[in-house]
């Protein structure tokens, strides 16, 4: 213990590596434009009812978790130990100035160590969002991810990472977080999923993303961040560094590629899934991308995402309701990626950290997985549900049923980016009917306004409803407002509705026709 001590001192400021330096602050940079990333990709998946409370629950936690951080995260994540289990206080408000760690960062400064270390913890509670999207009040998932960074994400880095952790010393390999990070939200994204019941729509055949662009834009930028992610927890700018970036874009390739050839072969390619797919590659290589080489980081992503996708598959026999399906790409992919770790790692591809895996005439070394995978999967668990319980019963953590319907953006925000659209769209219908004259009867039909309907009942399908088409007159003096009305009257009274023929119309929009 005396030896440990004096390991977690802190050196007085002498000769850092400028270049190292760069690199962890660059990676810190990119790491951190993974929640806003994570963001979009959630924000373009969910129901247009909740898009700005997807995109909140992300956003907060660059705040709450970051702050949490500052004042006594990283201390008791990376301070010096009290035990083998847990930090200190000891590094609280991070006072240690501008020096720098024998340990954690011993080429720069250790405050851009914990600049690099918390957008890790700021991501892994934005990505729990996933699974509850639409039915969780907001107060207490602010609370929740403030108690579950102390409670659990915090204690788990220390096992990993820390300088004593008991995980680490055991000889559990975790490059960037693939237990510390991804089965750690998937687990819990799964157990506050199960708490908090299904959505009152849900329909576990059905989808709602409703913007794909944003799905798209946030997957490349995951991408690009994923860089830092992995790269990054080289801890200098080197040839380690160099390897984890290579099997970082490798695995995230082979994702995407064995996804849209899955795809292409059962008929179609997916735009949704195309996205999932480099995401399950990057999950799955995180634990091993600087312990193994390039083409186990293939063979990884290309493992991971079959697994993934064949699950994602059969989502629909499953008994609970994962919004955005984080327990099976992070939490299932993250517990691939560390078993794998186990079997490819080799010594010599890092010498100073690594081992030789099963593959290599160490098969010890799955069990060390195991039991990281274990460790993980039970307090990630335990934590959730001892931190969502008590909130239920002291506030109440499920919004009411009508307020699910009506969407968070409207009743937890008083927002809705689709009133500001449909205002949008009201202005310029109205600027081009003034720019044809609006008592020009000969004026040319223009073009259509698409309005997209989404019936209540998840049991009835979308219809289209034929709307006036604006009519000729010769008459200047006529009423243009009553023709249509008129018009409008005579399609409605010839076209009658009932649920059978609702059903089996495909079509999801009505059309406007000027």
């Amino acid at each position: 213990m005396a030896n440990m001590t004096m390991e977690n001192t802190t050196s007085t400021l002498s000769n850092h590596d400028t270049g190292d330096n760069a690199w962890m602050m660059t990676s810190t940079a990119l790491v951190l434009l993974m929640t806003p990333a994570l963001a979009f990709f959630y924000g373009g998946l969910v129901d247009r009812k909740n898009v700005l409370n997807q995109l909140f629950l992300s956003f907060i936690c660059m705040g709450i978790v970051f702050l949490q951080w500052v004042l006594f995260g990283f201390s008791f994540a990376f301070g010096p130990p009290v035990s083998v289990g847990f930090g200190s206080f000891g590094w609280s408000v991070l006072r240690f100035g501008e020096y720098k760690n024998a340990i954690y960062s011993p080429t720069y400064p250790l405050l851009t160590y914990a600049a690099y270390q918390g957008t890790f913890a700021i991501i892994t509670p934005a990505l729990i969002s996933g699974a509850i999207v639409g039915r969780m009040k907001l107060i207490p998932y602010m609370l929740f991810i403030f108690l579950w960074t102390t409670v659990c994400y915090d204690p788990m880095a220390h096992w990993v990472w820390g300088s004593n952790g008991w995980l680490k010393h055991l000889g559990t390999l975790d490059f960037a977080g693939g237990t510390v990070v991804h089965i750690l939200s998937g687990v819990s994204g799964f157990v506050a999923s199960l708490i908090l019941g299904k959505r009152s729509d849900y329909d576990p055949r059905g989808t709602t993303d409703h913007n794909l662009p944003f799905t798209i834009l946030g997957t490349c930028l995951l991408w690009v961040g994923w860089s830092g992610f992995n790269g990054g927890s080289a801890n200098g700018a080197d040839g380690l560094a160099a390897l984890a970036l290579i099997n970082t874009n490798a695995a995230a390739a082979t994702g995407l590629v064995t996804w849209v050839v899955i795809d292409a072969i059962r008929g179609h390619v997916s735009i949704s899934g195309a996205c999932i797919g480099p995401i399950v590659g990057l999950v799955a290589v995180t634990p091993a991308c600087g312990f193994v080489q390039p083409g186990w980081a293939l063979l990884i992503g290309f493992i991971a995402t079959v697994v993934v996708y064949f699950l994602l598959l059969n989502k629909h026999h499953m008994f609970f309701d994962d919004a955005l399906d984080v327990a099976l790409v992070h939490g299932c992919g993250g517990i691939i990626g560390a078993f794998l770790t186990g079997l490819f790692s080799e010594k010599w591809v890092n010498s100073r950290d690594g081992v030789d895996g099963a593959f290599y005439g160490r098969p010890i070394q799955l069990w060390y997985q195991i039991a990281g995978i274990l460790t993980a999967i039970g307090f990630a668990a335990v934590c959730t549900a001892g931190i969502l319980y008590p909130l239920d019963w002291i506030m109440g953590i499920r919004l009411a049923k009508e307020d699910e319907l009506e969407g968070l953006d409207l009743t937890a925000h008083g927002e809705s980016w689709q009133v500001t659209a449909s205002r949008t769209v009201n202005d310029l219908v109205k600027k081009v009917l003034e720019e044809q004259g609006i008592m020009n009867e000969e004026a040319e039909d223009n073009g259509t306004l698409e309005l997209h309907y989404n019936p209540k009942n998840p049991n009835k399908k979308a219809f289209k409803v034929p709307l006036m088409k604006r009519i000729g007159s010769r008459n200047p003096q006529l009423d243009i407002d009553a023709v249509n009305k008129n018009h409008l009257e005579h399609n409605l009274n010839e076209k009658k509705f009932d649920d059978d023929e609702i059903n089996r119309q495909p079509i999801n929009v009505h059309i406007i026709r000027f």
